[in-house]
């Protein structure tokens, strides 16, 4: 047995350690929710290197996130030292950039190609459409956008696309599609799909490039693979389809993604792709309390698309799970800000450990108003990252159009920011003038006399050029840091965002130099990159890549973006019919499905304490909505303490009125009717008490039944019958 082994065997528990140590051919790890994933992809990719005497050079490691790539570097440095810097640990989306720049010229690509990203390419389609005379107005660029980036998941050009295009709306979209991907083209930009569309292309189109990255990443490990896409899977299948050495690790359980674009069944199949698959089940939880995890087993066990797998936990029982029902939103939200201070004043809590989700970005408004009225301090992810913000936003553009000349988008941002006196007659007559030459608007800047302009936009123009030149200048004689810095103050921004109001302006100045701080501690982490590699790894970033853990406050965030993370304590909020499971998922059963997957991610966010909430009323759309969600009623009884909490509560244990589960309410004839219970109606089947009022026999029983839904009963005709489940 060599060292490492030696060393991390004790780390193991006997499946985790089966996983590790297979190392040929192609292997299925079932993860479980907080099973010890990353950990065994960490020691699996140590074992090749340092016990198979496999080449990191040979080894390819992709997963979705920029946090979970550098968590996984981190970690195996600790353990081989300097040698994972030879092997290959990225994003999907960063692994095909890589692949792109390399080897793109061979599809027409050149190797300096921008990367728009989300707002980049919204902003394109606008322009597209505005040139086929469709009213943006009319049709939502955003939505078409969503069209095309679903064909292109799916492999589907511009021509098929048209062909198949039967709606009227899919007709819109069909015309808008090649008109975008030719200004992609005309500027040397690929939006996010592109980046795997293309490449799934040129390996399908290059068999010399498939065969030197098939020899080159010998064995491959895809983390999270029930969240990949059809293009993800024709990636990694190509790649893989050589040497066979293809490790992938996830769980079915977990697939969340399916609305854009995921598939569930790349992991279902995954033994028909690869036959001889071994699949290895990791089901021991290491994170959540034993109470935690069984409702969130239970829940689950609900899907009939999954593969089996029992998971357990060897901690403590811990606390019940609160179920807390509220009047309305803004009551629900109070009861979250008790709870918080609650856990805070009595548990000692840090707020770092502390998360608020929801299964929408709108409801964080009722729950940002309370925090800030109680001084809570809160961050939100997937808020206006900070490389969204306008001054930096304008920064960026800057360092884009140097680098890409043919950056349309970048240009236009740019153009007459700072005003320049180059609006919108002047910027077409620009655009005109290029195209006639064959140049971009920047290559015409630096070889034209602006002629073709009026005195006033020729002035402006010429400054413009004067910039272009001085940018130019500036990144040929200074290190990445310093370029920026002087972009900055080249190009006018620093002055402009100090004008107008102070507070703000100190504020905006604040975010040009922590953009200056960020690309210098880039550049010591990476010596030898050039700005190019900076700019791409931040338009790749996701909303949990920029997210500060280490502060001391709330985290509010959508279900979607917490997988993947852990808390000492989670709420999740708005537990209601069309809320969760969404409105958009109640007509397919599959669709129901992956939002019982999102809440069964949720609960396995939690280490100790888990609190669910819904409100009895919730104003949306102008319309109040009251019923709970199904999900509530295939929680066990037995992990809950069913709160329901009064209006404007002060704190939870002064204001709330409590019953445990399968405790008698009070002492009369339906005392066995207690909140919490479970209970069987000849009609209905099986549901939960959730509330009750009255006594004796004006006893009112409210019950969630898991298959009709929420029902109020007189307890003297409802002929229930009491089970233990």
């Amino acid at each position: 047995m060599g060292d490492l082994l030696e060393k991390i065997r004790p780390q193991l528990n006997e499946q985790q350690l089966d996983a590790v140590t297979t190392a040929d051919g192609p292997l299925l790890i079932l993860a479980g929710a907080g099973s010890g994933k990353t950990r065994v992809l960490t020691y699996r990719s140590a074992y090749l290197i340092a016990e198979c005497g496999v080449s990191p050079f040979n080894i390819l490691a992709v997963t979705f996130t920029n946090k979970a790539a550098n968590e996984m570097r981190t970690r195996m440095e600790s353990l081989v030292g300097a040698a994972v810097r030879d092997m290959q640990v990225s994003t999907f989306h960063s692994f095909a950039a890589r692949v792109l720049r390399r080897f793109g010229d061979k599809t027409g690509l050149g190797r300096d190609f921008t990367i728009y990203d989300e707002e980049d390419a919204v902003a394109l389609l606008k322009q597209c459409m505005v040139d086929l005379n469709i009213n943006p107005k009319a049709h939502s660029p955003r939505k078409v956008k969503e069209y095309i980036s679903s064909a292109k998941d799916k492999m589907i050009g511009p021509d098929a696309y048209k062909a198949t295009a039967a709606s009227f709306f899919n007709k819109i979209v069909a015309e808008i599609y090649p008109r975008y991907q030719q200004r992609l083209q005309d500027s040397s930009a690929l939006d996010f799909d592109d980046l795997l569309y293309r490449t799934v292309q040129l390996l399908t189109a290059c068999t010399d490039v498939l065969e030197s990255l098939q020899n080159k990443y010998r064995y491959i490990m895809v983390d999270e693979y029930q969240d990949t896409n059809h293009t993800q899977y024709l990636l990694v299948s190509k790649l893989a389809a050589r040497y066979k050495n293809i490790c992938v690790v996830g769980d079915d359980d977990q697939s969340i993604y399916g609305w854009r674009g995921a598939d569930i069944g790349n992991i279902l199949k995954f033994e028909d792709d690869f036959p001889g698959c071994k699949v290895v089940r990791l089901e021991q939880n290491y994170r959540s309390t034993q109470t935690i995890l069984r409702a969130a087993s239970n829940v689950v066990s609900n899907n009939c698309s999954r593969k089996s797998k029992t998971l357990f936990s060897k901690g403590e029982l811990g606390d019940k799970i609160i179920l807390l029902s509220t009047d309305d939103d803004a009551s629900e939200a109070g009861a979250v800000a008790d709870s918080i201070e609650d856990l805070i004043r009595t548990e000692k809590a840090p707020r770092s450990g502390i998360a608020v989700l929801y299964r929408t970005n709108a409801q964080s408004r009722a729950i940002e108003e309370t925090l800030k009225k109680r001084f809570i301090p809160y961050t939100i992810v997937g808020g206006i990252r900070f490389y969204q913000r306008k001054e930096i936003k304008d920064s960026l553009a800057y360092l884009k159009i140097i680098s890409n000349p043919k950056d349309i988008i970048s240009f236009r941002r740019i153009v007459n920011y700072p005003s320049r006196g180059l609006g919108n007659v002047a910027l077409a007559a620009i655009e005109a003038e290029a195209a006639s030459k064959n140049l971009s608007p920047v290559e015409l800047a630096l070889v034209s006399n602006g002629d073709f302009l009026r005195s006033q936009a020729r002035t402006g123009f010429l400054q413009l050029a004067g910039v272009v030149r001085s940018l130019i200048t500036a990144k040929r004689d200074l290190p990445p840091d310093r370029y920026v810095e002087a972009a900055i103050n080249i190009s006018g921004v620093r002055a402009e965002v100090m004008t107008g109001d102070a507070i703000e302006s100190e504020s905006r100045k604040e975010n040009l130099d922590e953009l200056i701080a960020a690309v210098k501690e880039y550049c010591q982490q990476n010596p030898t990159a050039a700005i190019e590699a900076f700019l791409e790894e931040i338009t790749l970033y996701t909303d949990v890549d920029s997210w500060d853990e280490s502060a001391d406050v709330v985290t509010l965030m959508t279900l979607h973006s917490a997988k993947g993370l852990e808390f000492p304590a989670v709420f999740i909020t708005g537990l209601e019919e069309g809320l969760l499971p969404h409105s958009r998922s109640l007509d397919k059963d599959r669709d129901i499905e992956e939002e019982r997957r999102l809440f069964y991610v949720g609960i396995t966010r939690a280490r100790n304490h888990l609190f669910l909430t819904y409100a009895r009323s919730r104003r949306r759309f102008a319309s109040a909505v009251s019923n709970e969600s199904r999900f509530l009623a295939e929680l066990p009884a037995e992990t809950l303490r069913f709160v329901s909490a009064q209006k404007h509560a002060s704190y939870p244990t002064q204001n709330m009125s409590a019953s445990l589960p399968n405790t008698a309410v009070s002492a009369d004839r339906y005392r066995h009717l207690a909140v919490g219970r479970w209970v069987v109606h000849p009609t209905w089947g099986p549901g939960r008490i959730i509330a009750r009022q009255g006594a004796d026999e004006s006893t009112m029983i409210d019950v969630m039944f898991q298959y009709v839904g929420r029902k109020k009963l007189l307890a003297k005709y409802a002929d229930l019958e009491v089970k233990d489940y």
